[in-house]
């Protein structure tokens, strides 16, 4: 048995050696099962950067329009969607940096880093804890959206809660929910000796990371091994800290449907009396509730359900092979869909996006024409010259 692992090692570096020899393209190479390893990584690899990109550019193009084209109508609403914009970019660059990976195995899950930056091991876990961190903050952000919406319809009377010093008490409740994810990811989900020997063997067989000082993680692994009797137990922290982050979504979850079904209820009937609003703010409204209907079933497809998969299938030692590769890709999506969202939905700004695409046809039309025109004109004396 011994040898069998050994020869194996041994066939797959020499299959990595010459595959990362310059010139020799993988078409080249007899087909070998360490070759999906390789298109994984690729694909996670490219995943995250063509994320991150489009994240930047999009919420970038958001603030430019919150700034310079948000109508009066809005209100103080343009200044939540000017600091959802911008978390936006700071996870993208987050992201970016760390680009994690996910990884099911026997009972345990593995969000793994590479340590791309070459951060101190310590300061690599927390980074990737931060990491994790940053999708609850995503989610409390997006809570903080549908709330607004709810008070500024429903109950108007209310809103002062988004001013000083009421906001304040948001910012409490932002920042106690982020660290307190942050902060429990570190210490339980954080660097523990038992869970890399569980997971040595399959990171080395399915992503080439032979040593733990190879990647930096964040784990929970549900079901362990008593050391003495040789019996499977219930890992009561790692059940802890799935229950403390079951909370935390379901409470946000719970809060948008709320909120969501409200408002729908409220801007009906609106619609039904008009005498009691006026046309442009009715329309305002609607088009802030058709955009938040987008981000609401964006979330659920983008962030809630891969999200319940991550923390459901461990628990039912359940591995999902290959397709666990795009969990986390689709969850880095989201940034970006919450910028193209409201510059679809609302008219303000999708006007000033087609304005600008149309100034620049217009504009390559018209130097096109002159290009033409002068050319005509050379042609036309070279003619009488000869």
């Amino acid at each position: 048995m011994a040898l069998h692992n050994q020869e194996r090692r041994g066939i797959k570096s020499t299959y990595l050696r010459v595959s990362q020899i310059p010139g020799v393209q993988n078409s080249y190479l007899p087909h070998h099962p360490y070759q999906p390893m390789l298109t994984k990584l690729t694909f996670s690899l490219i995943s995250c950067y063509f994320n991150a990109l489009l994240a930047i550019l999009g919420n970038s193009l958001l603030i430019s329009l919150i700034l310079k084209r948000s109508p009066r109508s809005m209100g103080n609403y343009k200044y939540l969607m000017l600091l959802f914009s911008s978390f936006g970019v700071v996870f993208a660059i987050i992201d970016v940096t760390n680009q994690p990976m996910l990884h099911f195995f026997n009972g345990a899950y593995i969000i793994f880093s590479r340590n791309v930056l070459g951060l101190p091991r310590r300061i690599s876990f927390w980074y990737i804890a931060l990491n994790c961190a940053c999708y609850g903050m995503i989610m409390l952000l997006l809570v903080y959206h549908f709330v607004y919406r709810y008070l500024a319809v429903c109950k108007p009377h209310r809103l002062e809660l988004f001013s000083w010093p009421y906001y304040n008490i948001l910012i409490i409740i932002f920042v106690v929910v982020s660290l307190e994810w942050w902060i429990v990811a570190i210490f339980v989900a954080g660097e523990n000796p038992e869970v890399e020997g569980h997971i040595q063997e399959t990171m080395a067989e399915n992503y080439g990371l032979n040593d733990v000082k190879d990647y930096t993680y964040a784990s929970s692994w549900f079901y362990r091994i008593n050391r003495i009797t040789g019996q499977e137990y219930a890992s009561i922290p790692d059940f802890l800290f799935l229950g403390n982050l079951g909370v935390i979504i379901t409470s946000g979850f719970s809060t948008i449907i709320y909120c969501w079904l409200r408002l729908r209820r409220e801007l009906i009937q609106s619609a039904r009396e008009l005498q009691s609003i006026s046309q442009r703010t009715l329309e305002m409204q609607r088009q802030l509730f058709h955009s938040l209907i987008a981000q609401t079933l964006f979330p659920v497809f983008l962030m809630f359900i891969p999200a319940g998969i991550l923390l459901c299938f461990p628990i039912l030692k359940m591995n999902m092979g290959s397709v666990e590769v795009v969990i986390l890709p689709l969850i880095t999506t989201q940034p970006f869909m919450d910028a193209i969202v409201p510059m679809y939905f609302i008219k303000d700004y999708r006007m000033a996006i087609l304005n600008f695409v149309r100034r620049n046809k217009n504009r390559a039309k018209v130097n096109m024409a002159a290009d033409l025109d002068r050319s005509a004109t050379n042609s036309k004396v070279f003619s009488l010259r000869t």
